[in-house]
């Protein structure tokens, strides 16, 4: 089941990388949404279980910036993704309802730009042999 969380996971991650979010929601027995300006806008993948949300929780927690220690009903961590930058990942659980809110960092689009790597300059001339003469 955990190859049903990782594809769902990485599916709501590249629709919402297309707007500009401030989070993303995981929510038992509603489909997952990401939130911008104009509100939630919710995803017609599926609806979310229990089990689903605590496993998509368990995926985020392997790939955590620190160690996350926590209670079963509530934690909250920072994960790094590319193309994202940074979000905060706040994980809850009361009975029958699961809830894994992920809200970008503020500083999310510096910490994209200090990960990717600079291009480096290319070559204004070209190197030419030297010349004989020069040695004698």
């Amino acid at each position: 089941m955990q190859t049903h969380a990782a594809k769902l996971l990485k599916l709501v991650l590249d629709k919402s990388r297309e707007a500009s979010f401030s989070e993303i929601r995981f929510i038992s027995g509603m489909s997952p949404a990401f939130v911008d300006e104009h509100g939630p806008h919710f995803l017609e993948v599926a609806y979310l279980s229990t089990e689903l949300v605590g496993e998509i929780h368990q995926l985020c927690v392997l790939i955590a910036d620190e160690a996350v220690f926590s209670s079963k009903a509530m934690s909250t961590y920072s994960v790094t993704l590319r193309r994202l930058g940074r979000v905060v990942c706040k994980f809850q659980r009361r009975g029958n309802v699961a809830s894994l809110i992920m809200v970008r960092d503020t500083d999310a689009a510096e910490t994209v730009d200090a990960i990717r790597p600079l291009k480096r300059p290319s070559l204004g001339a070209e190197a030419k042999p030297e010349s004989k003469e020069k040695e004698n």
